[in-house]
């Protein structure tokens, strides 16, 4: 009976440290972790046009590991969890960019352009191959094309930097 007791002690105690062990390694993940925030904004345009506007931010939370500095000449060293650090990327969403909207008038298109500044309309005119000239004012011109997407691309070119600013409008 004696033996039989101690047996049943031996084999409870292993399952219990074998169990104990499992789980400290699935603990080593617990200074990391990842959260994802999307915001969906929908604004409903003086058209009736509705636009959606989507913000994603993944932050990732991550504690620095050190070494108890009073286990040095230890064997088994115990681990301390430092400060987080944390990281943000932002996605990219339509918020970033303006939409457009356009109007065929036979010899082109007449597009308004929505920016976060303002509204802007402009004559559109084709060129060549897939390409635009447009009218952005009396003497400011610029050249633009669609993309697979049906985004209207915009390149100007700013005199003072001399520099040619890409600007990206969605298809609404």
């Amino acid at each position: 009976m004696k033996t039989l007791k101690t047996l049943t002690t031996v084999v409870f105690m292993s399952c219990a440290s074998i169990i104990y062990a499992q789980s400290d390694e699935t603990k080593s993940n617990e200074n990391s972790s990842k959260e994802t925030v999307t915001k969906i904004i929908r604004i409903k345009g003086p058209n009736g046009e509705e636009k959606v506007i989507k913000k994603q931010e993944v932050i990732t939370k991550k504690g620095k590991i050190k070494l108890n500095p009073g286990d040095e000449d230890k064997t088994n060293q115990t681990a301390i969890y430092g400060d987080d650090e944390v990281q943000v990327q932002k996605s990219h969403s339509s918020s970033d960019m303006g939409g457009y909207s356009k109007i065929s008038d036979g010899k082109g298109y007449v597009m308004t352009f929505f920016n976060k500044s303002g509204n802007k309309v402009s004559k559109v005119r084709p060129v060549s191959s897939g390409y635009y000239i447009v009218n952005l004012g009396n003497k400011d011109n610029g050249l633009g094309h669609f993309d697979k997407d049906k985004n209207f691309i915009l390149e100007t070119y700013e005199p003072t930097t001399d520099k040619v600013i890409t600007t990206i409008y969605k298809a609404n």
